[in-house]
């Protein structure tokens, strides 16, 4: 069953990279990290430094997986790996302490994407919206939320480390569109993975929308049914019928 205006019972989008910046506060947050360290008398390099040590350490790992981000990349796994890199040794209390000051940093910066109010103000013509995201760490997907401003904007908040299932699964789709009391057949997703995003959501039988930040064109090989907009507006335009 469709929603108010006849074409879709509900809306679902991603959070980083579609809604939400993947860079926003990122390095910052990682610098901080740094920056603590020294405080803690453990790092005599400048804070940026460390900062330039965990993006060589995520890029390895990223090209061993093939660009894809690995589902157990969390910041814990990361910063671990960070430390030994540095031959830093710290104790359980204070990788504690390094973890909240990257999570409360993270969240302080996070930044919505221009166009958000206008595409969620469309979505809503269609009947709930909701939000489906890959990340271990509930509590800290949730205050990136909060610290984007976009807390009570959505009808539920599917977070995979919560649910237990990750996208590309059909399962967390299925979830969300069932927790909403929808058929994911009449539903779209919105997001800017090809792997997570359209391929999980076309394989719950949902539409997919594909969203690029950056203008790049049409990505090679992808769905001629799959609908595909530059930014934000225009995944507005495209749900208002434009």
């Amino acid at each position: 069953m469709s929603g108010a205006n006849g074409r879709f019972a509900a809306v679902f989008f991603d959070l980083d990279g579609t809604l939400v910046s993947e860079r926003s506060g990122v390095r910052e947050a990682r610098t901080a990290v740094g920056a603590r360290l020294i405080e803690l008398g453990l790092y005599r390099k400048p804070a940026s430094a460390f900062a330039d040590t965990v993006e060589t350490v995520i890029g390895g790992i990223m090209e061993d997986n093939d660009w894809q981000w690995p589902l157990w990349l969390h910041a814990e796994e990361w910063m671990k790996r960070s430390l030994a890199v540095e031959e830093i040794a710290v104790g359980e209390d204070e990788f504690r302490e390094l973890n909240q000051v990257y999570r409360d940093e993270r969240s302080d910066r996070a930044a919505a994407i221009a166009g958000w109010p206008e595409v969620l103000s469309a979505a809503r013509t269609h009947g709930p919206i909701g939000l489906i995201t890959n990340f271990n760490d509930g509590s800290m997907q949730r205050e990136k939320i909060r610290g984007a401003g976009l807390e009570g904007q959505f009808n539920g908040v599917y977070i995979s480390g919560e649910v237990g299932l990750w996208k590309p699964e059909p399962g967390i789709f299925e979830h969300a569109a069932r927790d909403l009391d929808v058929d994911p057949r009449d539903c779209v997703h919105i997001g800017n993975s090809i792997q997570s995003d359209v391929e999980g959501a076309l394989s719950a039988g949902m539409q997919a929308v594909l969203v690029e930040e950056d203008d790049r064109p049409r990505p090679p090989g992808l769905n001629g049914d799959v609908v595909w907009c530059a930014d934000l507006l225009g995944v507005a335009s495209w749900l208002e019928g434009g």
